[in-house]
Protein backbone atom coordinates (compact mmCIF):
# COMPACT_ATOMS: atom_id res chain seq x y z
CA UNK A 1 0.00 0.00 0.00
CA UNK A 2 3.19 2.21 0.75
CA UNK A 3 4.41 1.72 -2.58
CA UNK A 4 1.23 3.07 -4.36
CA UNK A 5 0.63 6.15 -2.60
CA UNK A 6 4.28 6.96 -3.35
CA UNK A 7 3.90 6.02 -7.00
CA UNK A 8 0.66 8.36 -7.07
CA UNK A 9 2.15 11.14 -5.96
CA UNK A 10 4.74 11.01 -8.33
CA UNK A 11 2.47 11.52 -11.08
CA UNK A 12 2.68 15.03 -13.14
CA UNK A 13 0.27 17.06 -14.78
CA UNK A 14 0.14 19.16 -17.67
CA UNK A 15 -0.40 22.42 -15.79
CA UNK A 16 -0.57 24.48 -19.06
CA UNK A 17 -3.44 25.40 -21.05
CA UNK A 18 -3.28 23.67 -24.96
CA UNK A 19 -3.43 26.55 -27.15
CA UNK A 20 -6.04 26.82 -29.98
CA UNK A 21 -3.63 27.73 -32.38
CA UNK A 22 -0.42 26.46 -34.08
CA UNK A 23 1.95 29.09 -35.82
CA UNK A 24 -1.07 31.31 -35.72
CA UNK A 25 -3.31 28.94 -37.41
CA UNK A 26 -6.70 27.44 -35.46
CA UNK A 27 -6.51 23.83 -34.33
CA UNK A 28 -8.91 22.09 -32.17
CA UNK A 29 -6.69 21.93 -28.72
CA UNK A 30 -7.65 18.07 -28.05
CA UNK A 31 -5.81 17.40 -31.21
CA UNK A 32 -3.13 18.58 -29.88
CA UNK A 33 -3.22 17.69 -26.64
CA UNK A 34 -1.67 13.97 -27.09
CA UNK A 35 1.25 15.45 -28.49
CA UNK A 36 2.45 17.53 -25.85
CA UNK A 37 4.75 15.95 -22.66
CA UNK A 38 3.23 17.23 -19.15
CA UNK A 39 4.72 19.95 -18.16
CA UNK A 40 4.33 23.91 -16.11
CA UNK A 41 5.08 26.24 -18.67
CA UNK A 42 4.19 26.30 -22.48
CA UNK A 43 5.84 28.44 -24.55
CA UNK A 44 5.37 29.01 -28.49
CA UNK A 45 7.59 30.34 -30.83
CA UNK A 46 7.96 31.65 -34.58
CA UNK A 47 10.84 29.81 -36.11
CA UNK A 48 11.23 31.60 -39.81
CA UNK A 49 13.52 29.65 -41.97
CA UNK A 50 14.10 32.36 -44.55
CA UNK A 51 11.85 32.18 -47.52
CA UNK A 52 8.71 34.15 -47.38
CA UNK A 53 6.50 30.81 -48.57
CA UNK A 54 7.64 28.65 -45.54
CA UNK A 55 6.63 29.32 -42.19
CA UNK A 56 7.03 27.68 -38.42
CA UNK A 57 6.90 27.48 -35.01
CA UNK A 58 7.84 25.68 -32.13
CA UNK A 59 6.28 25.08 -29.26
CA UNK A 60 8.93 24.62 -25.47
CA UNK A 61 8.06 22.79 -22.54
CA UNK A 62 9.53 23.97 -19.95
CA UNK A 63 11.94 25.61 -21.56
CA UNK A 64 12.76 22.13 -23.76
CA UNK A 65 12.13 22.05 -27.75
CA UNK A 66 9.32 19.43 -28.00
CA UNK A 67 7.23 20.34 -31.04
CA UNK A 68 8.45 21.98 -34.77
CA UNK A 69 5.89 22.71 -37.44
CA UNK A 70 6.73 24.15 -40.81
CA UNK A 71 4.36 25.01 -43.72
CA UNK A 72 5.41 25.31 -47.13
CA UNK A 73 3.66 26.63 -50.21
CA UNK A 74 6.07 25.30 -52.88
CA UNK A 75 5.72 25.08 -56.80
CA UNK A 76 3.61 22.59 -58.40
CA UNK A 77 6.25 20.40 -59.71
CA UNK A 78 8.22 20.00 -55.96
CA UNK A 79 7.33 16.86 -54.36
CA UNK A 80 7.61 18.03 -50.59
CA UNK A 81 7.45 14.13 -49.47
CA UNK A 82 10.30 13.72 -51.29
CA UNK A 83 12.34 16.85 -50.52
CA UNK A 84 11.52 15.45 -46.31
CA UNK A 85 12.65 11.75 -47.14
CA UNK A 86 15.36 11.27 -45.39
CA UNK A 87 14.30 13.34 -42.63
CA UNK A 88 11.58 11.13 -42.37
CA UNK A 89 13.78 8.37 -42.52
CA UNK A 90 15.20 9.23 -39.32
CA UNK A 91 11.78 10.17 -37.63
CA UNK A 92 11.70 6.21 -37.89
CA UNK A 93 9.46 4.04 -40.64
CA UNK A 94 7.35 6.44 -42.31
CA UNK A 95 4.34 4.94 -43.57
CA UNK A 96 1.67 6.28 -46.38
CA UNK A 97 -1.24 7.48 -45.36
CA UNK A 98 -4.71 8.89 -46.95
CA UNK A 99 -4.02 12.55 -45.97
CA UNK A 100 -4.14 15.32 -48.32
CA UNK A 101 -2.73 14.39 -51.74
CA UNK A 102 0.22 12.45 -49.78
CA UNK A 103 1.27 11.75 -46.86
CA UNK A 104 3.65 10.13 -44.48
CA UNK A 105 3.12 9.51 -40.36
CA UNK A 106 6.42 8.21 -39.03
CA UNK A 107 7.02 7.39 -35.62
CA UNK A 108 7.99 10.56 -34.56
CA UNK A 109 7.20 12.95 -37.53
CA UNK A 110 4.14 13.66 -39.90
CA UNK A 111 4.27 15.38 -43.63
CA UNK A 112 1.42 16.14 -45.43
CA UNK A 113 0.72 17.52 -48.55
CA UNK A 114 -2.16 18.90 -51.10
CA UNK A 115 -2.25 20.46 -54.54
CA UNK A 116 -4.13 23.55 -54.61
CA UNK A 117 -3.92 27.25 -56.43
CA UNK A 118 -2.83 30.37 -54.77
CA UNK A 119 -2.98 33.42 -56.61
CA UNK A 120 -4.33 31.84 -59.59
CA UNK A 121 -1.43 29.59 -59.82
CA UNK A 122 -0.55 25.48 -59.64
CA UNK A 123 1.09 25.18 -56.21
CA UNK A 124 1.48 22.40 -53.52
CA UNK A 125 0.95 22.90 -49.41
CA UNK A 126 2.53 20.77 -47.02
CA UNK A 127 2.96 20.63 -43.38
CA UNK A 128 5.15 19.25 -41.12
CA UNK A 129 5.34 18.16 -37.32
CA UNK A 130 8.18 17.23 -35.32
CA UNK A 131 8.27 15.46 -32.29
CA UNK A 132 11.85 15.98 -30.37
CA UNK A 133 10.77 13.12 -28.37
CA UNK A 134 10.54 9.53 -29.61
CA UNK A 135 7.56 7.42 -28.07
CA UNK A 136 7.23 5.18 -25.55
CA UNK A 137 3.78 3.74 -27.30
CA UNK A 138 4.50 4.31 -31.22
CA UNK A 139 0.98 2.70 -32.23
CA UNK A 140 -0.91 5.77 -29.98
CA UNK A 141 1.74 7.83 -31.10
CA UNK A 142 1.11 7.58 -35.07
CA UNK A 143 -2.81 7.81 -34.35
CA UNK A 144 -2.05 11.53 -32.50
CA UNK A 145 0.04 12.65 -35.54
CA UNK A 146 -2.60 11.30 -38.36
CA UNK A 147 -5.52 13.18 -36.49
CA UNK A 148 -3.22 15.75 -35.67
CA UNK A 149 -1.90 16.72 -39.44
CA UNK A 150 -5.13 15.78 -41.12
CA UNK A 151 -7.00 18.62 -39.21
CA UNK A 152 -4.03 21.25 -39.54
CA UNK A 153 -3.41 20.37 -42.86
CA UNK A 154 -7.03 21.17 -44.20
CA UNK A 155 -6.77 24.92 -41.19
CA UNK A 156 -3.24 25.84 -42.25
CA UNK A 157 -4.15 25.67 -45.97
CA UNK A 158 -7.00 27.81 -45.72
CA UNK A 159 -5.56 30.36 -43.56
CA UNK A 160 -2.54 30.51 -45.99
CA UNK A 161 -5.15 31.33 -49.13
CA UNK A 162 -4.06 28.04 -51.04
CA UNK A 163 -7.79 26.55 -52.20
CA UNK A 164 -8.65 23.47 -53.45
Amino acid sequence: MLLLAGTAGCAQAQEYAVPGDVCGVEVEPALLKPLLPVGELLRQRTAQEGDEDIAGCVMDVDKLRELTFQASLVPADVDPLEVKRRNLMRAGNPQKTDIGSDARIADSAAVASTACTYKGEPRRYAVEVWVDKHPIDVDKRREDLARFIAAYLQSAQKAAGCTS
